[in-house]
């Protein structure tokens, strides 16, 4: 007997399955953690029983015994937890069912909101915090942000904190950090611009900075600190507590910023991490195997999908991936991955417990991202197989995302492009030429791909030479600090890239493309905007 779906409504939980009209069975809902160590004692401590392969979940929230009608099995949705984001188990006839182990549809009433997510107007855009004249001379029609859990979340009691309730207990929030979102996501939505969002969780980063034991609670376990290059840490499932403030961070975004009408601005799409297959440096859980760290990845995701469900219908979590494919970015299998063993491991996780829609978030950099000209690039191939996915192979991603085993339901997962830049050498001022160009040649072969939702630059204005790495990926010159703090880079001269942007989709757009074709080379030019068909993976 099977368990083949599980749907969330407004007061209960009705799960389908096999099992005959008036049998008995019992169902159980527990905590979603993830006891890696698999402990005897975890057993004791959370009262819940080992699952087949020997995972332990967590404290057992409910267990009761109910009658089939019709294969179906109703229970009370919130007892003092919210079962929406339980991990559910039905045994009836004297064994475990398998199948479905998590919500996966929603009865009518669950949300009040009944809009569609609508469609991006321009699928052009940048960080939020660009300037009011080049969201509006380069038409952008969408921004991206990122959200950090160990800022948001108040590691203190402040007077002011902005105060959130989720499942019965009340959560603080740093309204200084809140608001400082607030003030660029706002003016955006009231332009009808919606923010993609990266949900992440970083200790300190120029402006804020967490409370060290605060940010022990909430950080993964394996977290290396003592690793020079390490950024952020990976999702703590680990302990109630931190998955409570996990699941509360959640659910005050998406009521802040997912609910239509929202004076605090829209979003549709969320990014749960960064960069995950360079997660040392990225999203840091330590050493771990691939399938064990996506494993618990894919409930981190999960738990997104179905917080940002309550709040508008449709929403969109991805994963976020950097450019390698099938290689590593460092030969270190304990830290780093392939993105397409990251991909197929989720997808066969959430094929298993319960599938729903995610989508890629992927980082298509150049093969060498201190020159623009992706074009050049000698890595990237038209296949499953290839090292790894930049610009002059983007097709890769709806090809492989189309796959009967990665699809969702028969239907091909999406992927959108919200991090890539053109950088703009000190050494080499034909780089700046260069970036326009390959803009023009990237944006066309993505417009022209129905497998792709959207293209993101990854900065406004250039940083400093001393901040990331050296890089300049903005689209303005970096024009000094507006700040003592060195956070907020005034903007410098425009360069050419803003240009072939505004141009895109205009009547000018048919001189820059003109124009670019002869800078790259008009045969190189057409073949990559005629890709040929990709081929499939030989391992």
């Amino acid at each position: 007997m099977t368990i083949q779906s599980i749907a969330c409504g407004k007061n209960t939980i009705t799960i389908k399955t096999d099992i005959p009209d008036g049998a008995n069975a019992t169902v159980a809902a527990f905590v979603p953690l993830i006891n890696a160590e698999e402990r005897e004692e975890a057993v004791v401590l959370s009262g819940a029983i080992p699952e087949p392969g020997g995972r332990f979940p967590g404290r057992k929230l409910c267990e009761e015994d109910v009658v089939s009608k019709n294969g179906s099995l109703t229970i009370p949705r919130n007892d003092g937890f919210d079962l929406l984001v339980a991990r559910f188990c039905v045994s009836a006839g004297g064994g475990l069912l398998s199948g479905v182990k998590y919500v996966t549809d929603f009865l009518p009433g669950f949300c009040e909101c009944a809009e569609p997510v609508p469609e991006i107007s321009r699928p052009l855009g940048t960080w939020c915090i660009a300037p009011d004249e080049d969201i509006e001379y380069m038409r952008f029609g969408v921004m991206m942000d990122e959200l950090d859990e160990a800022w948001l979340l108040a590691n203190e009691e402040r007077p002011d904190d902005i105060i959130h309730v989720w499942n019965g207990r009340e959560y603080r929030f740093n309204r200084e950090v809140v608001e400082l979102h607030d003030s660029f996501l706002s003016k955006l939505g009231r332009k009808g611009i919606p923010t993609l969002l990266r949900f992440i969780n970083r200790k300190n980063y120029q402006l804020f900075e967490a409370d060290d034991a605060f940010f022990r609670k909430i950080c993964h376990p394996g977290y290396e600190d003592d690793f020079e290059g390490v950024e952020m840490s990976a999702v703590n499932l680990r302990t109630e507590e931190s998955f409570s403030y996990y699941c509360a961070c959640l659910d005050f975004i998406f009521c802040r910023y997912a609910s239509p009408g929202s004076p605090y601005g829209v979003s549709y799409i969320m990014d749960i991490g960064n960069e995950i297959n360079s997660a040392r440096i990225w999203h840091n859980a330590g050493k771990m195997e691939c399938d064990a760290f996506i494993e618990e990845y894919s409930v981190a995701l999960r738990l997104a999908w179905l917080l940002s469900q309550k709040y508008r219908p449709g929403y969109r979590v991805d994963v976020s991936l950097e450019p390698n494919f099938t290689k590593r970015f460092v030969d270190d299998p304990l830290h780093y991955y392939k993105g397409r063993d990251c991909v197929s491991l989720l997808a066969a996780c959430t094929k298993r417990d319960g599938d729903f829609f995610w989508g890629v978030s992927a980082h298509p950099y150049p093969e060498v991202i201190e020159n623009p000209d992706f074009y050049n690039d000698t890595l990237p191939e038209f296949s499953l197989d290839t090292k790894i996915i930049s610009m002059k192979n983007m097709e890769v991603w709806p090809a492989f995302l189309s796959l009967p085993e990665i699809s969702f339901n028969g239907v091909p997962r999406r992927v959108l492009f919200d991090e890539q830049g053109f950088n703009t050498r000190a050494d080499d001022p034909d780089t700046e030429v260069k970036g326009a160009c390959a803009f023009i040649l990237a944006y066309l072969k993505v417009r022209q791909n129905p497998g792709i939702d959207m293209f993101l630059i990854n900065r406004d204005v250039d940083l400093g030479d001393a901040d990331e790495y050296g890089l300049r990926l903005g689209l303005r010159y970096f024009g000094g600090y507006k700040d003592r703090d060195h956070i907020f880079p005034a903007p410098g001269r425009r360069k050419l890239i803003c240009d072939a942007i505004a141009a895109t989709d205009s009547e000018k757009e048919a001189e820059w493309v003109e124009f670019a074709r002869e800078k790259i080379g008009r045969e190189l030019f057409d073949s990559l905007l005629t890709p040929p068909p990709v081929t499939s993976a030989r391992s």
